[in-house]
């Protein structure tokens, strides 16, 4: 059977964990199955990596950056799906654009790789006649957004959903349950390793930030409010009355659109707390593997997660991890056996769940044991990517 040429449209590339899901099953797809066309705002950071996969990839000058504009206000939350709605609207002229490309570049199919191009994307597909599959990687719960992905979801273009858990599948199978499948997120067991292919130097971000030999407890990812920074830092304050070796690091940054500058706010909650010298915001790193593989312990205190994308990372890495009962959490989690989990929210809890891990490095190397040999079992991207290369070759041929 030729290859099936498949359009992956994303609007993720300047890091989080939809644009390194993405790169990582381009890395892994089986060409003579699948030939890939990448369609993305700009290259971002993956621009290197995309070339070194020697991808086709187009840059469209009509293809913004942000295909719906995502307002990320906490308090007004009608007015943000509002927004979004609105802005479908307006695409119109990017929907057509789409189709033509996807019937000029003979297109089997479109892979919708993100919350913010799946509308879009679908609908091009249906314009051009071709089918579409939507990975979704976001938690759906409010009734506006609960209606608005539903409708896309049963669209007669829309063959397949992939949900990357169980917990972010919920309103799809509401929706169009025949369509849903479930495949977590995966990680590269070769790149993310101590010692894996293009990781710097054990110590090197301990080097590089002067940390020293003190225990590290860091969080990674987007500085928003369901990210839960602000409970890390009151956690992070309760830790350090007890233990008066451990730094703090937080590393990311607000995304583009955001109508406030939660980093300015963590920090000065830390300042307000006084443990400014002792929670460290060091900004985005494109690349965090190496700040992860030397932490002692990796925190994800999230008040929504579809997957956790940070976590499995961590786990390959052999950092251990305290994370929320929250979302996606539990699926990749057994509290106690692989890393701890907390209630959401849960200020004491976090700070009991992250001191245990500090205090005992007994604990920690046992739960990393069974993480990694978990993520071997269960998360090995090269395995996972076979199963989506079936689910699009089979959404072609239905």
């Amino acid at each position: 059977m030729a290859a099936r040429r498949v359009l992956f449209l994303s609007s993720c590339v300047r890091g989080g964990g939809a644009g390194w899901s993405l790169y990582y099953l381009l890395k892994h797809l089986d060409r003579a199955r699948i030939e890939p066309l990448v369609v993305v705002p700009d290259r971002g950071i993956f621009g290197e990596r995309f070339d070194a996969l020697d991808l086709e990839v187009l840059t469209p000058r009509w293809l913004p950056h942000r295909l719906l504009e995502q307002r990320f206000s906490v308090h007004n939350h009608v007015t943000h799906y509002a927004s979004a709605a609105l802005n479908v609207g307006r695409m119109g002229l990017f929907v057509r654009q789409l189709a033509r490309l996807i019937q000029r570049e003979r297109i089997d199919l479109v892979y919708c790789n993100n919350m913010m191009v799946k509308p879009l994307g679908a609908l091009a597909a249906q314009l051009a006649g071709i089918p579409s599959v939507l990975h979704v990687r976001n938690i759906h719960e409010r009734p506006l957004p609960v209606a608005f992905y539903g409708s896309v979801a049963r669209l007669p273009c829309v063959r397949r959903i992939i949900a990357n858990s169980t917990a972010s599948a919920v309103p799809y199978r509401a929706a169009a349950p025949d369509k849903v499948v479930v495949v977590h997120n995966g990680v590269d067991l070769d790149e993310y390793a101590p010692g894996g292919a293009g990781l710097a130097p054990a110590g090197e971000f301990r080097r590089r930030f002067e940390l020293g030999d003190a225990t590290l407890v860091g969080f990674t990812g987007n500085l928003i409010p369901r990210k839960g920074v602000d409970t890390l830092v009151r956690a992070a304050a309760q830790v350090l009355r007890a233990h008066d070796d451990v730094v703090f690091v937080v590393l990311g940054r607000v995304p583009i659109g955001s109508p406030e500058d939660y980093a300015a706010r963590y920090q000065a909650l830390a300042a307000e707390l006084g443990v400014a010298d002792r929670v460290r915001f060091l900004g985005f790193v494109d690349d965090v593997r190496s700040a992860v593989a030397d932490w002692d312990v990796l925190v994800l205190p999230s008040t929504q997660e579809p997957f956790g994308r940070s976590i499995i990372e961590a786990m390959a890495l052999r950092t251990a991890v305290v994370a929320s009962r929250v979302g996606g959490i539990p699926e990749i989690i057994d509290d106690g056996a692989h890393g701890l989990l907390v209630e959401p929210g849960n200020v004491p809890a976090l700070a009991e769940g992250i001191g245990a891990l500090v205090g005992s490095p007994e604990l920690r190397q046992r739960l990393t044991q069974a993480a990694r040999a978990r993520i071997e079992e269960q998360f090995d991207v090269a395995k996972l990517t076979t199963r989506i290369e079936s689910l699009l070759v089979d959404a072609c041929t239905r």
